[in-house]
């Protein structure tokens, strides 16, 4: 048995032992480019890494695997590792910490970050004190129910009684009597006059980027420009599972979104999922019109639920306007440590912070 680095030729072992974990890998040219065509690495000199595998037998049996995401605070580069597939077979768990130590021993990065943990994986990253990021809206969703039809059959899909269907249109008819006023409180609380529908990440991407990373310099952001974009989403738009929408004022952009599909097979649900919510001037009429704008696409869309996690308190007030559903989670599937001193002083404090679905690898498995 032997611990080495990731190869590419790797690829097809690492995805055989992420499938009998019941974990997804993305397709080889997808994973291929998380390093291949990343813009952090483009301006970066260090020489990357992959991540680690447990070898035995010429079997893949343990892997930890990372890629690079820049950052910026308060107008100054950070380096990111984003850790994704941290997985080891049950005769192998022992050195599962070996896995850690190789992934945090890395001197070359500024912060490790961690955003798609399960419970047992965040016990033993508290364990060995890596930290929760501190936004209490990363504890729960705020949902928006579109169809409650299908979310009531999917609440008993795996379960078998007499008169099911029967008994599931009851009781999603008194649901949507009894939340009929909650579930179209939304339909009135925005306007799309100065919305506009993108089809790509182009220039205009570029210039935006420079103005947010001005005027919210105290918030650490990943890089959104063109080419960091669309590295991390372009599979997405090409493939009309994600959407980009403009807020436009005087011909200029005050604000855009992203949002993007996601099929649960298990469940039977379709969901939207807010990626990306970014405005000048912390303008909440401006957050407002382009979240009700992401509810109606996602509603044409045949979306079961659209949803909104993270951000910091501003956004998370605009979208308590919509009267979501709340959705407690078990645990906070976002960590960190720091490998930097002055990032370790102001992280620790939630103000400094914007997560959402955009960060890390929260959505390189769908």
């Amino acid at each position: 048995m032997n611990i080495r680095n990731v190869s590419i030729r790797d690829y097809k072992k690492i995805k055989v032992l992420l499938k009998r974990h019941n974990m997804n890998l993305i397709n080889y040219k997808r994973w291929l480019n998380l390093w291949k065509k990343n813009p952090s690495l483009k301006s970066s000199r260090i020489k990357w890494t992959k991540g680690w595998v447990i070898e035995d037998n010429k079997k893949v049996v343990g892997h930890i695997g990372q890629f690079p995401m820049q950052y910026f605070l308060n107008k100054k580069p950070y380096l990111s590792s984003i850790l994704y597939g941290w997985v080891v077979d049950k005769q192998y768990r022992s050195h599962s910490i070996v896995l850690l130590r190789k992934y945090f021993s890395q001197s070359s990065i500024d912060l490790f970050l961690i955003t798609n943990l399960n419970e047992i994986s965040n016990k033993i990253m508290k364990a060995i004190k890596v930290k929760e990021v501190p936004v209490e809206s990363l504890n729960y969703s705020l949902v928006i129910a579109l169809n409650i039809k299908n979310i009531t059959k999917s609440l008993f899909k795996n379960i078998s009684f007499p008169f099911k269907k029967f008994i599931l249109n009851i009781c999603s008819s008194l649901l949507l009597l009894l939340f009929q006023k909650k579930i179209n409180s939304w339909k009135n609380k925005f306007s799309s006059k100065n919305i506009i529908k993108h089809s790509e990440f182009d220039k205009k991407f570029n210039h935006f980027w420079e103005k947010i990373k001005n005027s919210q310099k105290n918030k650490f952001l990943f890089r959104r420009d063109k080419d960091s974009l669309k590295w991390h989403l372009d599979y997405f738009v090409k493939n009309r599972k994600a959407w980009i929408y403009l807020s436009v004022k005087n011909k200029k952009i005050n604000g855009y979104s992203i949002c993007i599909e996601k099929n649960n097979l298990k469940k039977g649900i379709k969901s939207a999922l807010l990626l990306d919510l970014v405005t000048l001037d912390h303008s909440q009429e401006v957050s407002k019109n382009l979240i009700g704008t992401n509810i109606a696409e996602a509603r044409r869309r045949n979306c079961d639920i659209f949803e909104f996690r993270g951000f910091d308190k501003e956004k998370v007030l605009c979208m308590n306007s919509f009267n979501p559903f709340k959705k407690e989670l078990l645990h906070n599937p976002f960590c960190y440590k720091p490998n930097n001193k002055k990032l370790n002083v102001l992280l620790a404090q939630n103000k400094y912070w914007y997560p959402s679905y955009l960060d890390g690898d929260a959505i390189i498995d769908l």
